[in-house]
């Protein structure tokens, strides 16, 4: 159907396997671990020429802002609480209830722009050591829950065969519902809105694209995807690609910024690198992306910093990823991970999986083509 897609083909989930004790033996020095940074896109073919440019990253100047902090001298004491209530700004002591609070840190507030620059050069080293510890918070914390497809409402499964993207509504369904809609209608309607498919490229991008103006996340991550792969009549356009990527991914679309970090570890679009490849795999990861925090229990351990990478791999396999647990008991075999704690994600792994399982979705011809896709 023209306007439902695969979330990735490309990144097929293992399938479900009985889980082995995990035994005593020395397994040595701890080898390396295969990362994968394919592009997901419209079906998740892999394009893999490399068109750089300039990076497209917007993280703000180290060097904005003045030199010219106030000296508060001795009210800087009385004035703490005052801050802390929220109440005063950190530049010019000026109180009032809409005060603007820093973007970074969370914390500082300023009543303008003016005072946020004056005070940039003193703010600055405590502001990026805040951000770092609510950038690590964020990081650890247990991820959002899967979204319901709207029709059976069983949680989306983490395996990304059994799942497509509908642009007429912006849904994402289960294979297993839209199988059963389509062995019952005699066109290829939309499974949710009922929305006919459309009748060529032109139609189709228009539909998109219309919902992309509107900032659906969604909808401009699957649009970039597009550019990515020159699709749908679509020039390729790597450089406008990572635009959107990045515009999806602030929008709140997790695979936005998964798709980012792939371009940034390829050169596609971007400069390649390492640095902002992690920098927006964490944040797809934040977002709830599994497949980007089975990267960076990967990335960590290779480097081998192996109680991050076990952090990684135990949030990612409650989730029910299966990669994410196999790769959890290496963690356990060279003593980075507890065994009982081992014992009490198996246990939540188990029910994540049979939360999102259901036999229309396992046995669904459709799924299984699309398995073939990949």
């Amino acid at each position: 159907m023209d306007d439902s897609v695969t979330l990735s083909s490309l990144l097929e989930a293992a399938a479900l396997k009985e889980v082995v004790q995990v035994g005593d033996e020395d397994i040595g020095s701890p080898s390396c671990k295969k990362v994968s940074h394919h592009i997901i896109g419209s079906d998740g073919a892999l394009d893999t020429t490399r068109d750089t440019v300039a990076s497209s990253d917007d993280e703000e100047d180290d060097d904005e802002g003045g030199n010219n902090g106030v000296d508060v001298g001795g009210v800087e004491d009385e004035r703490k609480d005052s801050f802390d209530a929220g109440n005063i700004c950190q530049e010019c002591g000026k109180a009032g209830d809409d005060l603007k609070t820093c973007a970074s840190c969370k914390s500082a507030k300023y009543c303008s722009r003016e005072c946020q620059l004056k005070a940039w050069a003193s703010h600055k080293e405590e502001c990026k050591k805040r951000s770092a510890e609510l950038h690590e918070e964020a990081l650890f914390k247990q991820p959002p829950p899967r979204p319901d497809c709207p029709i059976c409402f069983l949680p989306l499964p983490i395996d990304v065969t059994q799942c497509q993207y509908q642009i007429c509504c912006s849904k994402f369904l289960c294979t297993g519902c839209i199988q059963a809609h389509w062995m019952v209608q005699d066109e290829l309607d939309c499974p949710f809105c009922r929305e006919v498919a459309t009748p060529n490229n032109k139609s189709y991008i228009k539909r998109l694209e219309k919902r992309a103006a509107v900032n659906d996340a969604d909808a401009i991550q699957f649009l970039g995807g597009l550019y990515d792969e020159g699709k749908k009549g679509l020039k390729r356009d790597h450089v406008k690609a990572a635009q959107l990527y990045l515009k999806a991914g602030k929008l709140g679309s997790a695979l936005g910024y998964r798709n980012l970090a792939a371009a940034y570890h390829d050169g596609r679009g971007v400069m390649m690198s390492a640095a902002k490849e992690k920098y927006y795999h964490e944040l797809a990861a934040i977002g709830g992306y599994m497949d980007s925090r089975h990267v960076l229990g990967e990335i960590e351990w290779n480097t081998r910093n192996f109680q991050r990478a076990s952090k990684h791999y135990a949030i990612g396999a409650e989730a029910g990823h299966s990669g994410c647990l196999n790769d959890l008991k290496d963690c356990v075999k060279i003593g980075a991970f507890d065994r009982n704690e081992y014992a009490r994600v198996l246990r939540a792994y188990k029910k994540s999986v049979e939360e999102s399982r259901s036999d229309l979705r396992e046995n669904s011809p459709l799924k299984q083509m699309m398995s073939m896709l990949g």
